[in-house]
């Protein structure tokens, strides 16, 4: 197993393509997304069943070395300042592949 932070951040929609130019910028291995978010929070709720997507929520997540988790707490901070949404690091298990070429036995 290897040490990780796991990093998942919910954000209006309108940011999702500079957070995923941010995450390549980075360098982080990969990231996983889910849109049409509902939930409530602080700033209330979201409908995923309204007519408008304009204030759509998307759920983004990646698992990363802590060096880029630190930066990619850094950009949220300024994206959060001017957009609703949230971020979240913890730590986390990776299971520790050698190589995925090859096929399950």
């Amino acid at each position: 197993m290897v040490e990780r932070k796991k990093v998942e951040i919910v954000v209006e929609s309108l940011k999702l393509n500079r957070i995923i130019f941010e995450l390549e910028e980075i360098g982080v291995p990969g990231f996983t997304i889910v849109g049409n978010i509902s939930g409530k929070g602080v700033n209330g709720s979201v409908d995923h069943n309204r007519k408008v997507k304009v204030f759509e929520n998307t759920y983004i997540f990646t698992v990363c070395t802590a060096e880029q988790a630190d930066k990619i707490v850094e950009y949220m901070q300024g994206v959060l300042q001017y957009f609703s949404g949230t971020c979240f690091v913890s730590n986390v298990q990776l299971l520790d592949v050698p190589s995925r070429n090859k096929q399950p036995r």
